[in-house]
């Protein structure tokens, strides 16, 4: 069964610019109260809840967990304009100056040292506010989310490529078909229906081994996989030449679309306002012009 595709048309449109408004509002709220505050107009009927993740190796919070009656949303947050070299730390390195940098392998694949430990610093947060949200859902619901939507923006989409993994991981251990009491929302047969990764311009984080074993479970289970990138995007060729492989499919923004965007995107065409009014203009509007550059 090949890999998900984007649909032609407006329908699939709606769940991107949900996750591209969360991701843009985190970059400008600066607490979970606000977040919630400011996403309310947006969600007017919606019961909003916002937990934060923080990592002790990072200057400023990396990612927040959003739920919406039955909506959940993870997202991972682009750079700290302090800490943009920090991008650069794909190799692990000792704490002395002599020490030289090594790669890093997990199941045999190598990853990007820094983002693999970003993830794990929030893992345990994340995955305790997965499962205070799936309670909260079942008290006032009577029923598991509806949705799970894992999103980052440039960083914050290269840590979410190595979070997917264990969060689809979690799901199935903790609430689907390997947990002690298996819920219906999270039967195998219903991930493709409920869990999503959407991502903006994302970096790379992992090497053509972890996106053949991650590309994998994306067809076992029909995931949505998808990353949008501009096609004037700045950061599209500046990946680390041992993470430019394939991963889900990877949709350009032409200027059929960016051009309607009234210079969100910034000058190095990558903000993640950019994103949020082009997946609002397409969901006004569409296009065929929005094509996967990869085939598979």
């Amino acid at each position: 069964m090949p890999l998900v595709t984007l649909d032609t048309g407006t329908s699939q449109w709606p769940t991107i610019k949900s996750a591209a408004l969360v991701l843009w509002r985190a970059s400008l709220d600066p607490s979970p109260s606000t977040l919630c505050a400011n996403l309310q107009p947006y969600f007017p009927t919606a019961s909003l809840h916002a937990t934060e993740f923080h990592t002790a190796i990072n200057m400023s919070r990396r990612a927040v967990l959003v739920s919406q009656d039955t909506h959940v949303t993870i997202a991972f947050e682009g750079s700290d304009g302090r800490e943009l070299i920090k991008n650069l730390w794909s190799m692990g390195k000792g704490p002395n100056f002599w020490d030289l940098p090594y790669p890093v392998f997990e199941g045999g694949n190598r990853v990007h040292s820094f983002f693999r430990d970003m993830w794990h610093a929030m893992r345990g947060d994340v995955f305790g506010a997965l499962d205070e949200a799936v309670r909260r859902m079942r008290e006032c619901a009577g029923s598991g989310p509806e949705r799970v939507v894992v999103t980052g923006f440039s960083q914050g989409g290269g840590v979410s490529t190595l979070a997917f993994t264990d969060i689809l991981q979690y799901i199935r251990c903790t609430y689907g078909a390997n947990a002690p009491d298996p819920q219906s929302w999270a039967a195998d047969g219903n991930l493709g229906h409920v869990l999503q990764h959407i991502t903006f311009a994302a970096l790379g984080a992992a090497d053509q081994g972890y996106h053949a074993v991650l590309n994998g479970l994306y067809e076992r289970y029909s995931i949505r996989a998808w990353d949008f990138m501009n096609h004037e995007d700045k950061t599209r060729h500046v990946h680390d030449l041992a993470f430019r492989s394939w991963r889900g499919h990877r949709y350009i923004l032409p200027d059929a679309v960016v051009r309607h965007c009234d210079g969100a995107f910034g000058s190095d065409g990558h903000l993640i306002l950019g994103y949020l009014k082009a997946a609002e203009w397409m969901e006004e509007n569409a296009t065929d012009q929005v094509k996967s550059e990869y085939s598979y």
